[in-house]
């Protein structure tokens, strides 16, 4: 009996100290999380890579029977080269089921389809535009 009380607070302290342990990862875990991705306004399914500003203009958007056509303009805030952004859409739209279809030499446009849609991106010295048409038009 004696054993099992001497042996108790220990048992405690070692809870608590789990317990804190725990805590501490759980912090350190939510405080390395990447920034949430963000993306096009009106086209959701488009990320907008970091160092990219949308313009607030609100760009075009027709939601049409054939699809959707939306043109979008982001500014590059200067915190990421050029070539970094595209490299991004490079990378990460063919993950979300872009087909890469055209690139040119220089790297100012890349042009993606995906589901009866064509993505069109244009980089140019103060912005990168967002061209989105359904395939055809």
């Amino acid at each position: 009996m004696f054993l099992l009380i001497v042996n108790q607070p220990r048992r405690r302290a070692w809870a608590i100290a789990l317990h804190a342990a725990a805590i501490a990862l759980l912090m350190v875990g939510l405080m390395a999380r990447p920034a949430a991705a963000q993306y096009l306004s009106a086209a959701p399914d488009i990320p907008l890579a970091a160092g990219l500003q949308e313009l607030s203009d609100g760009g075009l958007v027709f939601d049409k029977p054939q699809g959707r056509i939306v043109q979008i303009a982001a500014l590059p805030d200067g915190s990421v080269a050029p070539r970094a952004i595209v490299d991004f859409y490079r990378a990460s739209l063919p993950n979300l089921g872009w087909q890469s279809v055209a690139q040119d030499s220089t790297a100012q446009r890349l042009t993606f389809t995906r589901k009866g849609e064509i993505l069109r991106l244009t980089f140019t010295a103060d912005l990168v535009i967002f061209d989105l048409a359904p395939t055809g038009l």
